[in-house]
């Protein structure tokens, strides 16, 4: 007995195509995190501090790449769809970086709590602690899901796995629109 509906995959398929999407995305945030990490890591030991979470930048891209999946299932920032990609690029990055920022916050609190600490002790260091460092991060998360939603959506453009196979595997000839 089939208790899928027609047209719809089946529980295993979604299952196993939700687990190669978060793989997909923390591996892009892992990339990034531990290159800032890395970065972070030798301006400090210019003034010889030895700081080097390692942790932080795989715990950090598998919640963040959960965050984005929940997005995605509440079809958070969808929309623009009939204008150039930029603009569904951008608005969907600031509607992650909201999400995300919010999510981060419930999740400081959350894990405040547990901890003993009030809400403002948690909230201490979200960002990195200060103004500057909390602005800092705000657009270096910005900036990471530019490409982010940028490969995404140019997919959708160009179909179901073409960018990716044109990227990682073949290169495909794809015609381009005529200036009408």
């Amino acid at each position: 007995m089939d208790l899928t509906q027609p047209g719809k995959p089946a529980l295993r398929d979604r299952v196993k195509a939700e687990f190669k999407e978060l793989f997909y995305i923390s591996a892009y945030l892992l990339i990034v995190f531990s290159a800032l990490t890395f970065y972070k890591s030798a301006i400090l030991e210019t003034a010889s501090v030895r700081w080097l979470p390692w942790g932080f930048a795989v715990i950090k891209s598998l919640v963040l790449a959960k965050f984005i999946m929940i997005g995605h299932a509440l079809h958070v920032g969808e929309g623009h769809g009939t204008k150039p990609l930029i603009w569904q690029i951008v608005h969907k990055s600031l509607a992650f970086l909201i999400l995300c920022a919010g999510f981060t916050v419930i999740e400081e609190a959350t894990v405040g709590f547990f901890d003993g600490k009030t809400f403002s002790e948690s909230m201490a260091e979200v960002g990195g602690g200060t103004t500057e460092e909390m602005i800092a991060t705000t657009i270096i998360m910005f900036l990471i899901f530019l490409p982010l939603f940028g490969y995404r959506a140019l997919s959708e453009v160009m179909g179901q796995n073409a960018l990716f196979r044109t990227i990682f595997v073949e290169r495909l000839q794809f015609e381009v629109a005529k200036r009408q």
